[in-house]
C-alpha cells in the first residue's frame, strides 16, 4: 500500500517544531503534503517561535521531501468568508480531492489538531485520520523513537516558554484520533 502524509493544519506542525521533531515527519520514508493555506496561517502567526522553525523547515524540505500543495484559498479567503464558506475547510477539501486526484487512489495519512475538522470530517475513502500524539505513538511502537510522551512534554514546554500558550488542552486533548476510512476499517497506515 502507498500511503502520504497530508498536513491540512498548523497544530501537527507546531507541535512537532516545540517538540524539536519535524524531521519526523520523514520517518516513516514517505511523502508529505502541505497546503498553500496551512503555510499562509504559519506566515500570518511569524511572530511565535513555532511558526519561525516550521516555515523554515518547509522551505528547506519543499521539492524534496515536502510538497505544497496550491489549493488557491489564500487568494479567495475573504469572498469564500462572504459567502459563508469556511476557509479552512474549503482548503482541507481541495487538498484531500487533489490528493486522491493526483496519487491514484493512494492512501492519505491525515494529521491534524483542529477539532472542528476532525469531529464533522467525512473524509474519503482512502484517508486515514490522526492526531499528533497518535502519530508519535505509532512512531514509538515500531521503535523509530523511545518515548512519544516525552516529545508531547517537550512540546508544552517549549511552547508555553516561547509565550505561546497552547490554546484549549493542544497538548493533553482528551480525545485523540486514530481512525480509519469508513470503508476500510482494518486499513493501518503505517
Amino acid at each position: 500500500m502507498k500511503c502520504g502524509i497530508v498536513i491540512v493544519d498548523t497544530g501537527p506542525l507546531k507541535t512537532l517544531a516545540y517538540g524539536e521533531s519535524l524531521d519526523l515527519l520523514f520517518a516513516l520514508g514517505i511523502s508529505v503534503y502541505i497546503s498553500d493555506m496551512v503555510i499562509n496561517e504559519l506566515r500570518n502567526g511569524v511572530q511565535y517561535a513555532g511558526n519561525k522553525i516550521t516555515l523554515a523547515f518547509i522551505d528547506q524540505y519543499t521539492g524534496n521531501s515536502i510538497e505544497v500543495i496550491k489549493t488557491g484559498v489564500p487568494e479567495i479567503f475573504d469572498r469564500l468568508s462572504e459567502l459563508g464558506v469556511d476557509p479552512g475547510d474549503e482548503s482541507i477539501r481541495r487538498l484531500i480531492n487533489h490528493y486522491e486526484d493526483e496519487t491514484d487512489g493512494e492512501y492519505a495519512l491525515l494529521v491534524s489538531e483542529d477539532d472542528k475538522f476532525m469531529r464533522t470530517a467525512d473524509p474519503h475513502g482512502h484517508t486515514y485520520m490522526m492526531t499528533t500524539r497518535p502519530f508519535l505513538q505509532e512512531l514509538e511502537q515500531r521503535k523509530v523513537i523511545d518515548d512519544a510522551e516525552a516529545i508531547m512534554i517537550k512540546a508544552e514546554g517549549n511552547a508555553v516558554a516561547a509565550g505561546e500558550t497552547p490554546g484549549r488542552g493542544q497538548f493533553s486533548r482528551k480525545r485523540e484520533w486514530d481512525q480509519p476510512p469508513g470503508r476500510n476499517k482494518f486499513l493501518r497506515p503505517f
